[in-house]
């Protein structure tokens, strides 16, 4: 069913036979218009585009209409009109006292007549279709046309096999997994025109994939002052940069080598590392940062600011970086792509490095094969979106080397890989966040090059509108309050290249941005040792009522928990019996905290609480046994919170527990907040705290903020750097993307270790997006709202349409959000020799039936498909006759 409130109905008179009978119908209605026709098609036209054209005081130059028999494929109806007369016709009196002008003659009788918007248009071509003598009238159309295939032929590069990033699929052609589903964006734009600088230590310019691609491009040596900008050395040290840029850019369907994310991109080398590896002075690295910014659109960085403190850009770098945003591509802003960081493993976080946290970047995290992110990759609230990469225990990817034995692979092969030399696979595959951030260069280059007229933030938001998770098993992976996906390990997901060259090819600008500041300069302390389990019953020994602890890396108890009962589960090895409404106590040796946490939550535990074991059982190299508490690695996907006690404190509890089995247990986490009050109607960009301590060991605070909508960012997680801190830091979150700005902000600052205390001596939260008029504070403009809706009764998650693009998506996209904006047609092509695919537009509100047959009026149903968004596929062997047809039929789920 389709809602489609104060709608037109409108009919094209085509050009053909003049003889055949008119178009009949009610007339009465201001908004019905009639045509005479030589063949009536009816058509709904969208009224709302004019009502926001009028709040606007613009001309609407073209408005959408729907066939009115339910199809989904629109056209465009514009500000001129098509008009054919019979012979002795005059047209000057049919104008005579009318809002036309006469544009064109094309014949004797067809004439092209210009009307004020498109709106009058369609009604002056309802008007003449009334009147003697016309054989024809209708405003110009544009419709809807496609390539002649919609996934490109797979590249003949003699290693793009091993390229599974770039397309992850099984042999029947069904998604294996994670990938950046390149062939699907490849027919539309392979990067043409679009320049990316790899900054780096150096780019191998000979080397055979990459050398039509940097040919005469805006190379240089930062470090040197030349235009010398291959790597100073031949090891594997050097070969770093060469490595990105196989991902960017390296050349497809050249019979050799590898294809990279956007092979006809250009590249340039830009060389910020010195002859001992030293990064450039500040000076250089802001005129690199600005660097013949109006030829060169994306940056890929793969390096980050090094250490657990707080650090990031200087004076002279942030002058760069502002100029190249501000000037950059004309005005529109250099696109500057960042890793995110390899330290996750030491509790780093990428919002405490003030590159890739910067709101003008794209910070890029590392996922694995199996969609899970990397061991290493550093989480944070300000990364944007994941890309693929290997880990400790899976190959890295493959890309380019330095020619020959000289770089990472040092190895020599025999006829017919002797080129293998010239590239890093498997074990010596390329690694780390530095991987992942060029696999989003060269996405972005695709982007761009189907979009020049995109801004820096329009970029930034087609990857999150075309971003996707693929593991719904992470516990940080939650829904935002404008329905979007989003996690602190990888962002908004990973794009699909495809998705977001169709976003850029439809795009329309984002309104400017602002932004609103709202200071807090009251101190205010934090209280020490906050993270606690409290124990509730008769006669509770003061020892163990509140006890110290330690968190996991993992979920966390910023809310209180539930008050439970506390179920001794020894070491929890086997747990036998039901823990649903409760909280486990489990002795530190049943297996790793992982295994022994996860065991707990399957047999329905609420939280977990491990306590140490005798120092007697202490292991070299492990964490001692007794009162030592230890940090609890590796359980980062666990799906409760958990804690660790030292053993004394666990005992304890363990006697009073068996003597009292009606005690209750909690975690609660005691810190300062700070509530900020937002009047301000804004749709949410990025996010910024700036925060203002005196606390010695900045590595003791946890630091979150939560929106009105209540999602939570982790701004800074209990961490190892023991310098002060934050003395004055800014950070930024991304994962308030498109949410209302208004309602209550809440900042919370706690302390999770003993022996140190501080304060905070000032707050500060910034809101970037875009101003609305925002009544109900659902992040919906509410012009948009009554012009498509006629009330303020729908949401940002909601569907109305069912085209899988939620209210909040239609928005940002500026499309119909009761009428699916995207035509329903299939493409056939091919995906290798022996499988063909067919593809869709898809919803997840649909299932498919897919009819096949060689008699196209008796095709019998093959198979019922769950819809995928945006595209559903289905593959299918090519020989299975000479001639072979397909239907497919979309059905509403219930």
């Amino acid at each position: 069913m389709r809602f489609s409130p104060r709608v037109v109905y409108c009919a094209l008179l085509l050009l053909g036979i003049a003889n055949y009978p008119a178009f009949a119908g009610q007339s009465s209605a201001d908004n019905h218009f009639l045509f005479r026709l030589p063949r009536a098609a009816g058509y709904i036209i969208d009224e709302s585009d004019v009502q926001q054209a009028a709040i606007a005081g613009t001309a609407t130059d073209w408005l959408k209409a729907w066939p009115d028999d339910g199809s989904t494929n629109f056209v465009q109806l514009g500000n001129r009109v098509v008009l054919q007369l019979e012979p002795g016709t005059d047209l000057s009196q049919l104008l005579a006292g009318h809002p036309l002008t006469l544009s064109r003659t094309v014949t004797a009788n067809i004439f092209i007549l210009q009307a004020p918007d498109a709106w009058t248009a369609a009604r002056e071509a309802h008007r003449l279709a009334q009147l003697p003598g016309v054989t024809a009238s209708y405003p110009v159309v544009k419709r809807q046309a496609g390539l002649n295939s919609q996934y490109a032929p797979a590249p003949n590069d003699q290693y793009y096999i091993f390229q599974w990033y770039l397309e992850h699929r099984n042999a029947d052609g069904s998604s294996a997994g994670v990938d950046l589903n390149v062939r699907a964006a490849w027919p539309f734009t392979q990067g043409q025109g679009v320049t990316v600088a790899v900054a780096d230590n150096g780019v191998e310019l000979i080397h055979p994939d990459l050398t039509n691609r940097a040919a005469g491009g805006p190379h240089f040596n930062f470090t040197d002052g030349t235009t010398n900008a291959t790597p100073f050395g031949g090891s594997s040290a050097w070969a770093h940069g060469t490595e990105c840029a196989g991902l960017v850019a390296a050349e497809a369907y050249n019979d050799i080598g590898m294809a990279g994310v956007a092979p006809a991109a250009n590249l340039a080398s830009w060389v910020i590392f010195d002859t001992n590896q030293l990064i450039a002075t500040d000076e250089q690295l802001m005129d690199m940062y600005q660097y013949n910014s109006n030829t060169v659109s994306v940056q890929n960085h793969s390096w980050i600011a090094a250490g657990p403190t707080q650090q990031g850009p200087g004076v002279l770098e942030q002058i760069g970086i502002a100029n190249a945003i501000t000037h950059g591509r004309f005005g529109r802003g250099s696109i500057i792509v960042r890793s995110a960081g390899n330290d996750r493993a030491t509790g780093v976080n990428a919002d405490d490095d003030g590159y890739p946290s910067d709101p003008r970047v794209i910070a890029v995290a590392a996922v694995r094969i199996d969609g899970r992110v990397a061991s290493f990759s550093d989480p944070g609230a300000c990364v944007l979106v994941g890309a693929p990469s290997g880990d400790v225990d899976q190959n890295g990817l493959f890309t380019t080397d330095l020619v020959g034995t000289r770089g990472r692979n040092q190895f020599s092969f025999g006829p017919p890989n002797q080129s293998l030399s010239d590239y890093v696979f498997n074990g010596l595959g390329f690694n780390g966040t530095s991987a992942s951030a060029p696999l989003i260069a060269g996405v972005t280059a695709l982007i761009l090059s189907a979009n020049t007229n995109l801004t820096y933030r329009d970029v930034q938001q087609i990857l999150i509108l075309s971003s996707r998770h693929f593991d719904f098993a992470d516990p940080d992976v939650v829904t935002n309050g404008a329905g979007f996906i989003v996690s602190h390990n990888l962002g908004f997901g990973i794009p699909d290249a495809a998705a977001a060259v169709n976003l850029a090819r439809a795009w329309s600008n984002r309104p400017p941005q602002t932004f609103v500041t709202f200071t807090a300069t009251n101190s205010a302390a934090i209280p020490d040792d906050g993270l606690r389990l409290l124990v509730t019953g008769t006669n509770v020994p003061a020892n163990i009522a509140s006890i110290h602890t330690v968190p996991d890396v993992g979920p966390h108890a910023d809310n209180p928990t539930p008050l439970v009962p506390l179920v001794d589960v020894g070491t929890g090895t086997n747990i036998s019996g039901s823990l649903t409404n409760c909280g486990a106590l489990i002795r530190r040796g049943g297996g790793t905290f992982s295994d022994v946490i996860t065991r707990a939550a399957k047999a329905g535990a609420v939280f977990a609480v491990i306590y140490n074991f005798d120092s007697t059982n202490s292991v070299a190299g492990a964490c001692p046994g007794g009162d030592t508490l230890c940090p609890m690695g590796a359980t980062d996907f666990v799906p409760i919170p958990a804690v660790f006690i030292g053993q004394t404190d666990g005992q304890n509890l363990q006697n009073y527990l068996q003597q009292n089995t009606n005690a209750l247990a909690q975690l609660r986490l005691a810190g300062t907040n700070y509530n900020f009050n937002v009047t301000n109607t804004l749709i949410c960009e990025q996010v910024a705290v700036r925060l203002q301590t005196d606390h010695p060991v900045r590595g003791d605070l946890r630091i979150t903020l939560v929106s009105p909508s209540g999602t939570r960012s982790v701004l800074q997680r209990y961490n190892l750097d023991t310098s002060p801190g934050p003395v004055d830091w800014i950070y930024y979150s991304t994962h308030h993307f498109f949410e209302s700005s208004a309602g209550n902000w809440r900042l919370e600052v706690s302390d999770e270790s003993a022996g140190f205390t501080g304060n905070v001596l000032g707050a500060a939260l910034t809101i970037f997006g875009v101003p609305i008029k925002d009544t109900d504070h659902d992040g919906l403009d509410d012009d948009w709202e009554m012009a498509k809706f006629g009330s303020l009764a729908y949401g940002p998650k909601d569907d109305p349409d069912k085209d899988g693009n939620s209210n909040a998506r239609e928005q940002l996209m500026a499309t119909n959000p009761i009428l699916a904006d995207v035509p329903f047609k299939l493409d056939l092509s091919t995906w290798n020799p022996g499988i063909s695919r067919l593809s869709w537009p898809g919803s997840t509100n649909y299932h498919y039936e897919v009819w096949t047959g060689t008699n196209v009026t008796s095709l019998n149903l093959f198979t019922n498909l769950p819809g995928r968004f945006p595209e559903t596929e289905w593959f299918t062997p090519n020989n299975v006759s000479p001639q072979q047809f397909f239907r497919v039929h979309a059905v509403q789920n219930p």
